[in-house]
C-alpha cells in the first residue's frame, strides 16, 4: 500500500482555498458595518471583492477536485 501525501502544489491550493473561505466567512460583517454607517462605496467594494473571492475559491476547489480525481495527491 502506497502512502499518499500532499504535493507542494496540492498543499498550496488547499492552503489558499482555506484562506479564501475564511475571508468569505467574515466579509458579510464588513458589508453590514459599511451599510450601518451608510457608506455605499465601501459596501459596494466589499461586495465586489466577495464576488471575486467566491469565484477564486471555486477555481481552487475545482483544481483540488481534479487533483484528487487524478490521484495527484
Amino acid at each position: 500500500m502506497q502512502k499518499l501525501c500532499l504535493t507542494d502544489n496540492c498543499y498550496n491550493i488547499t492552503k489558499q482555498l482555506a484562506k479564501k473561505l475564511e475571508f468569505l466567512s467574515h466579509v458579510g460583517r464588513y458589508i453590514e458595518d459599511a451599510q450601518k454607517i451608510g457608506d455605499e462605496k465601501t459596501k459596494t467594494i466589499w461586495e465586489t471583492i466577495r464576488s471575486d473571492e467566491e469565484r477564486h475559491a471555486g477555481m481552487l476547489r475545482d483544481l483540488l477536485i481534479a487533483d484528487v480525481k487524478g490521484n495527484k495527491l
